[in-house]
């Protein structure tokens, strides 16, 4: 739907790949098809108010997204701080990775080690780190029965870190672990070297890698956080069982103001709709094999496509889902699978940024139906099919996506989750309000238009992943590379 979405082994591009774990990495039995019964099922619209976020300032390059009111004495708070490699291409890859782990392993000089968050722990709190591209994220829960005891350490903990050597050496093992084993598994080989050839020759083209990893000291975490880390612009995440005259001195009193903050990104070649079709169009190969011995292979293809605000963004969710997000009443899941028994999974998702968005088509089947599968995705994939589409597949879409909108709202932290995301995505400030107005809108041909030029497989590179022969009776042209081996 576009809206809220959502861990690899933690490379580069993890904000990618966990989109596509969770967006097409599923695995069922191949002898039945559960959603049957219930596609044609229709539920009237249901009608609700929308939550109201609250926003206000905490010091320089401090926002505060704030959400209040909870059953349970909980507080909850993320801290986005925007400090990726998005922002500063200079960095290494590896570096946003280890400081998350370093940080949360070393903890303060009042509570070294371990010691910080077993402290966490007793008082009942949880707390976790991560970083993706864009930047680290410290997440919190706890009771606020306990505030006056965890906001100091968390104070310490954001402003003074103890990053010693004891917690960089466990972050730097763990990375090296996950590098070391992130061919393991098909599906990460798959998702990965997908992303490596989206973004490749952009800054989001790199994973991290052993020799880069080796030549990073606990000292470049240290010049990370005093240098880029500690002055970059923030934004928090709050709800819980409080109201704005909490909220406000308690942020205060976790963030003081800054007397440095940076006033923006260091510009950078803009990834765009554009710059990724141009490079992905220009590669000399139509096909990526990705060689791994395995019982099955994965045929993966993406697209590109325009960026969230364009217009054409609901007609794609439509197309999306009649295609191969819609579960077992796609195009993929009941052709592929149900028809034909060839997949242990099969679907499409789209992905979508500030400036561009991507679409994916895949199929996890046995090695030795990989072609029959390819020749199936590219023969749904076609201005034929899309042509075929009919008033009652588009209408049942549209039920679909509008009566699945509320979902949405379950969750106080995932509205502003969202809140940011369309913030981050300068989407109009009523996107939600309009969503289903906008959705029931479009019209027949205006899905079909935008299914030939973003849902056929002339417009899309395909990996395949699986063992060397896989490629075997394909005519369209291959390089074979294998998982370690950068994109050609």
């Amino acid at each position: 739907m576009g809206l809220e979405q959502n861990k690899f082994m933690k490379p580069y591009i993890q904000k990618l790949y966990y989109f596509l774990i969770v967006s097409i990495a599923f695995i069922s039995p191949l002898t039945s098809a559960p959603g049957d019964f219930v596609k044609n099922v229709k539920v009237p619209p249901l009608s609700f108010e929308f939550p109201e976020v609250q926003t206000f300032s905490s010091g320089k390059g401090t926002e505060v997204l704030f959400l209040p009111g909870e059953e349970f004495p909980l507080r909850n708070l993320e801290i986005h701080i925007y400090s990726g490699i998005l922002s500063n291409p200079e960095l290494r890859p590896e570096i946003p990775e280890l400081f998350v782990e370093a940080w949360k392993h070393s903890g303060t000089a009042s509570a070294p080690g371990s010691k910080f968050l077993e402290t966490l722990e007793g008082y009942g709190a949880k707390l976790d780190t991560d970083a993706n591209s864009d930047k680290i994220v410290l997440t919190v829960s706890y009771l606020s029965r306990f505030e006056k005891e965890i906001i100091p350490l968390l104070k310490e903990f954001i402003s003074n870190p103890l990053l010693n050597e004891e917690g960089f050496a466990v972050a730097k093992l763990k990375l090296e672990e996950a590098i070391k084993r992130r061919n393991d598994k098909i599906s990460d080989i798959a998702y990965r070297k997908t992303a490596e050839l989206v973004y490749k020759g952009t800054v989001l083209g790199k994973s991290a890698d052993l020799d880069s990893l080796s030549k990073i000291q606990s000292s470049d975490l240290k010049e990370y956080f005093d240098t880029i880390v500690s002055t970059s612009w923030r934004v928090v995440l709050l709800t819980g069982d409080l109201e704005k005259k909490e909220a406000e001195p308690l942020i205060a009193t976790l963030l003081p103001d800054r007397a440095v903050v940076r006033e923006g990104a260091k510009p950078i070649p803009i990834i765009s709709t554009q710059s990724l079709k141009k490079d992905l169009d220009s590669l000399s190969y139509q096909i990526l094999s990705v060689d791994k011995e395995a019982t099955q292979s994965i045929v993966l293809m993406a697209g590109i496509l325009p960026p969230h605000r364009d217009p054409d963004f609901y007609a794609i969710q439509l197309a999306n889902y009649i295609i191969g997000g819609g579960g077992f009443s796609s195009y993929f899941m009941q052709r592929i699978r149900s028809d034909r028994g060839l997949a242990y999974s099969s679907s499409s998702a789209t992905y979508f940024e500030k400036d561009y968005g991507i679409v994916y088509f895949t199929t996890q089947t046995k090695t030795s139906t990989t072609k029959e599968v390819y020749d199936l995705m590219r023969e749904i994939l076609s201005e034929e099919t899309i042509s075929k589409i009919t008033e009652q597949e588009l209408e049942t879409a549209k039920q679909s996506i509008v009566n699945r909108f509320i979902f949405q709202f379950a969750d106080k932290m995932g509205i502003l989750h969202n809140t940011l995301r369309f913030r981050e995505h300068n989407m109009s400030s009523d996107y939600l309000k309009n969503y289903r107005d906008k959705i029931q809108a479009v019209t027949l041909s205006d899905l079909k238009r935008v299914g030939k030029k973003y849902f056929v497989s002339s417009g899309v590179k395909t990996i395949f992943t699986g063992p060397k022969d896989i490629t075997k009776g394909i005519k369209e042209t291959i390089k074979s590379i294998g998982p370690e081996e950068r994109i050609p």
